[in-house]
């Protein structure tokens, strides 16, 4: 899974110090080791516990660098005025539980000015799970700690597009992964599928939302609502513009919906008037999982019937699924055409295609429970 050819080097005037848990030294897709090796002025420094079980291992600083790390008592680094932006940044690499015991144990940082971020957007690290919303990925912190004491570094964003690239190439390395279990597999009973799914007037939905200027604190709000008709081409698109503020550059590239579309879009009540103009009388709506449904819940209408395409696959396949783009992949469906933009397009465009190959797949089992009854 080498991708060295599609690293940057990203120079920065601040020096980057990681201190990492040694179970992440070798762990394939840490984000520790993208920031040295796409940042010449960060270091990584794993303890040794050797015989102690000790994690301590001091790193020679500077007296102004900063502990990134959500202490209780941490400045928020947003308000340090720019006169005492730190030369050195440190940073602990790690699970949550990691890098509380890598803090506990190194007591050196305890004496460091503290600093902590309030993420712009939420973590893009879609093969790690973080325990809280608001947790983001080692690579992902440096970059918002940098955007605020660099603020005239242009190429910042190159580190995130390597960690995306980085986790594409993860995903669909999985995807064509072959497991290979020692135990005879019983072939099960597909369950039951959803019986909406044979409503012609079944409708497929695919949200989009985003926090007002990223902040972590601000309630998410619908940015871009798309939806397909399963047994047609008809398809429905509205961009929503923000009420509260645009999402960052990062999130904007992340959609793809440039400032400007955002900037024309319309307002959530007339979305709703007009997507319900769309949907049929009494039609069921399809998503892949219920964050969609609450995400589009303002444009929704107020009683409907659900279909969670996500749960009707594994009822078929007897397994678990992964992302919807694996599940396309694995099947070997081909995307269907969708005239909507950005990612929400795309993603509609496999959810329709799950739709159908559910709605197919289950008028197969049928017809095999009729002939097997007769």
């Amino acid at each position: 899974m080498c991708y060295c050819d599609k690293l940057p080097s990203v120079p920065t005037a601040t020096r980057v110090v990681i201190l990492q848990h040694p179970h992440e030294r070798t762990h394939p897709f840490g984000t520790a080791r993208l920031a040295k090796l796409c940042m010449p002025n960060a270091t990584v420094h794993v303890p040794v516990p050797g015989y102690t079980g000790s994690l301590e291992k001091e790193v020679d600083v500077p007296e102004d660098a900063v502990v990134l790390f959500p202490h209780a008592h941490a400045d928020d680094l947003e308000t340090v005025p720019e006169s005492e932006w730190p030369s050195t940044l440190i940073a602990i690499d790690g699970t949550w539980s990691h890098a509380k015991r890598l803090y506990r144990e190194n007591t050196w940082l305890h004496n460091k000015r503290h600093v902590r971020l309030a993420p712009s957007t939420p973590s893009n690290y879609r093969i790690r799970k973080e325990p809280k919303p608001e947790y983001i990925s080692t690579i992902e912190a440096i970059v918002e700690a940098m955007r605020i004491i660099e603020p005239n570094n242009t190429r910042l964003g190159e580190l995130l597009r390597a960690f995306d690239f980085m986790i594409d190439q993860q995903i669909a390395h999985r995807s064509t992964r072959v497991s290979v279990r020692f135990k005879h597999q019983r072939n099960r009973e597909p369950r039951a599928l959803s019986s909406q799914l044979q409503d012609e007037r079944l409708v497929v939905v695919f949200a989009e939302s985003g926090r007002p200027g990223g902040h972590a604190d601000k309630e998410r709000e619908l940015l871009h609502w798309v939806a397909a008709r399963v047994d047609s081409s008809e398809t429905f698109e509205a961009v929503i513009k923000p009420r509260g503020g645009p999402p960052t550059e990062e999130h904007l590239f992340h959609l793809g919906i440039p400032l400007a579309d955002l900037d024309e879009g319309i307002d959530i009540t007339e979305a709703k008037q007009r997507f319900l103009e769309f949907l049929p009388e009494g039609a069921p709506i399809a998503a892949w999982t219920d964050t969609t449904l609450e995400w589009g819940a303002l444009v929704l209408p107020e009683s409907y019937e659900r279909v969670l395409l996500k749960h009707n696959y594994c009822n078929v396949r007897q397994r678990s699924s992964g992302y919807l783009e694996d599940v396309v992949k694995r099947e070997g469906m081909a995307p269907a055409d969708v005239p909507c933009r950005g990612r929400a397009g795309s993603r509609l465009a496999n959810a329709l295609t799950v739709a159908r190959w559910l709605r197919a797949k289950q008028a197969v089992l049928q017809n095999a429970r009729q002939a097997a009854k007769q």
